[in-house]
């Protein structure tokens, strides 16, 4: 059923998505949804709840080797690919920016990126004229970016993970001192 509502929510958003279309596609009556969910509202936030339970898993998933680009990048393709590939995580972003859930999530991936592009200034890899302020915000736009995608073309995912690779690789050129 979670499953279910997140597609839908990835999709049609919160205020596009009703209980009678989540109630249709998995074949269940209302009184079956609203038994173990209340409300709309209560089904957005388990989906919110195990999307961003998983986008944490991501962020605690990656080792620390000393390079923050590096890391950075390790970082980003991790939560690209699953902004890309799972439905559950593209829905939980949707609904927390569109404010129909709450999570920690987001402010602590910012300052997950922030705390790497800082160190990334600090040993001079981060090129001279990038603010690691700046290099958070170019971070989120292709987060941004890769969900809206994947989202225009699911069922089926966006782009190939090699092309998100690629497109990280052509953003990192301009913010690494020395680009790959």
């Amino acid at each position: 059923m979670v499953l279910a509502a997140a597609r839908h929510f990835d999709q049609h958003g919160y205020d596009g998505t009703t209980l009678d279309s989540i109630c249709r596609e998995v074949n269940v009556t209302l009184g079956a949804v609203t038994f173990h969910f209340r409300s709309k509202a209560a089904l957005a936030s388990a989906v919110v709840e195990e999307g961003t339970g998983e986008l944490r898993r991501l962020g605690a998933a990656g080792s620390t080797t000393g390079r923050p680009l590096h890391d950075l990048t390790s970082l980003v393709l991790r939560v690209a690919t699953a902004l890309q590939t799972t439905v559950l995580t593209r829905a939980a972003v949707r609904l927390v920016q569109d404010g129909h859930g709450c999570s920690g999530w987001p402010g602590d991936f910012r300052a997950q990126v922030l705390r790497l592009a800082e160190a990334a200034s600090a040993t001079g890899d981060l090129a001279a004229h990038v603010r690691p302020a700046t290099a958070v915000h170019v971070v989120l736009h292709v987060m941004e970016g890769v969900a809206a995608n994947a989202r225009r073309t699911a069922p089926g995912g966006g782009p190939p993970v090699a092309d998100v690779e690629e497109i990280w690789c052509a953003v990192l050129g301009g913010l690494a001192a020395d680009a790959p």
